[in-house]
């Protein structure tokens, strides 16, 4: 039985509900590390990457922009003003839809969360150096702090980066356990 284009476009919505559902849920756990200056470390993108890959960049745009919504407005989002709304939450999980890019492809899952992460570091970076650049501190990893696009660039660099690392290994696990699952299957 062939699935008809409803019927596709019926499932990918009720797939990024859940999905969506199921990031909100995990966003409300303990995070493993929560930066002094906005920012945790938690699994809350897992299923949203997941969408991402499942579905590619078409459907991935509307789910990772809601997502990017709710992240605000359920997650205790803090703004200093709208544009800082928009781009720490809403333009930054939006560009999670990204990973959709990597669906389907050879090691997709690793190089879709890799540029899932560089979208968000990018929106962030913006947010940080033109309108959190009052907060800088004089240093930062040893380094004394005067440009408020370094500071932006290395505070949300490290955000980031962990956050990725704990996705690639999460999902990297994930890719391992289906695989072994598979050949298991395939010997029966």
């Amino acid at each position: 039985m062939t699935k008809t284009t409803s019927h596709r476009a019926v499932l990918a919505l009720v797939e990024a509900a859940l999905m969506i559902a199921l990031a909100t849920v995990l966003d409300f756990l303990p995070p493993f590390y929560r930066f002094p200056q906005g920012g945790s470390v938690d699994l809350s993108m897992i299923p949203i990457l997941l969408y991402c890959l499942r579905w590619g960049p078409k459907w991935s745009l509307g789910c990772c922009f809601v997502n990017g919504v709710l992240q605000y407005f359920l997650g205790g989002g803090i703004a200093i003003s709208w544009q800082s709304m928009l781009l720490d939450y809403v333009v930054a999980y939006t560009l999670v839809f990204l990973c959709g890019f990597a669906a389907g492809k050879k090691l997709g899952w690793a190089w879709g969360t890799v540029l899932a992460g560089l979208g968000r570091w990018l929106s962030l970076t913006l947010s940080g150096a033109l309108l959190w650049y009052m907060y800088m501190p004089e240093s930062f990893l040893g380094l004394a702090m005067v440009n408020p696009w370094v500071y932006s660039a290395l505070y949300n660099g490290v955000f980031i980066l962990l956050v990725t690392v704990v996705n690639l290994v999460v999902l990297g696990l994930l890719q391992s356990s289906s695989t072994v699952r598979e050949r298991i299957l395939r010997k029966q």
